[in-house]
């Protein structure tokens, strides 16, 4: 009986001592330009900034205040005010379509100009 308990001691023992403490893996840094998975994303990290895909439609110059007007249920387009007037944009790309979707969520603006009467209500954001 003494040798069981030997044995069994002997056992716990020598398996207590090789087991080793797990380390975490080290973090993995974040690229630049994009966003951590608590932090906004890329170009709205500035309160009320412009979306990087919607801002290439504008060109390469953006107005100092960008005004767009979404659509409540279509994701593949949206109007642009342009030199003061309304300019339909259609095509866009998966990146963008999620852009517009987020920038749907934003409180509604009043346009300087009406925007364009396309059987709905058109919901419009201003961006600066």
């Amino acid at each position: 009986m003494r040798s069981l308990r030997t044995v069994l001691v002997v056992a716990v023992a020598l398996g207590v001592s090789s087991i080793a403490v797990a380390q975490a893996p080290p973090a993995k840094p974040v690229p630049p330009g994009q966003a951590k998975k608590e932090g906004a994303p890329p170009g709205l990290a500035k309160k009320g900034g412009l979306p990087p895909g919607l801002a290439k439609k504008f060109g390469p110059e953006l107005p100092e205040e960008v005004w767009i007007a979404f659509h409540p249920t279509r994701d593949d387009g949206a109007w642009f005010l342009i030199d003061y007037e309304w300019t339909l944009m259609t095509g866009f790309s998966a990146s963008v379509r999620a852009e517009v979707k987020e920038a749907r969520k934003r409180p509604a603006s009043v346009p300087p100009i009406p925007p364009p009467n396309v059987g709905v209500a058109l919901r419009v954001m201003q961006f600066e």
